[in-house]
């Protein structure tokens, strides 16, 4: 019998950015420019698809039931929120108009920055594939 355990996914993987044209980014000496990020695996994720529920529910009740989407402010606000978190961290790379802050506020922000929009896009793809929380084979 196949143990199916062994096709189990990681709760959480590195997303290794790249640029709005499409190239992979790297800091000084090559270092990769990644965001550490929980997967659909883990706990941290399924309390985002459950805020994100609670957000739709509580649009359609003001509205007499009827679905209606966010303002594209609002939108670009609650993805900032979900995305960061999901992140665990940033790697070789920071924010500066965030000034000193630090974690899901730096998170946040950078998120909520409309010209980093090719950032987000990214995380949404990467999250939306469970291939990338695949832990790597064992080497023998």
């Amino acid at each position: 019998m196949f143990d199916i355990t062994t096709q189990a996914v990681a709760m959480s993987a590195p997303l290794h950015l790249k640029d709005a044209s499409g190239n992979l980014m790297f800091a000084a000496a090559g270092k990769p420019i990644r965001i550490h990020l929980y997967g659909p695996a883990s706990p941290e994720y399924a309390r985002i698809e459950e805020r994100q529920t609670q957000r739709a529910l509580k649009r359609a009740a003001e509205n007499e039931g009827k679905p209606t989407a966010p303002s594209p402010e609002d939108r670009r606000a609650q993805i900032a929120e979900d995305y960061a978190a999901v992140t665990i961290a940033f790697e070789n790379f920071h924010y500066p108009p965030a000034g000193d802050v630090m974690g899901a506020e730096a998170f946040r922000a950078t998120y909520a920055d409309p010209t980093l929009g090719f950032i987000v896009n990214q995380i949404t793809k990467f999250l939306g594939d469970w291939g990338n929380f695949k832990p790597a084979s064992p080497t023998t």
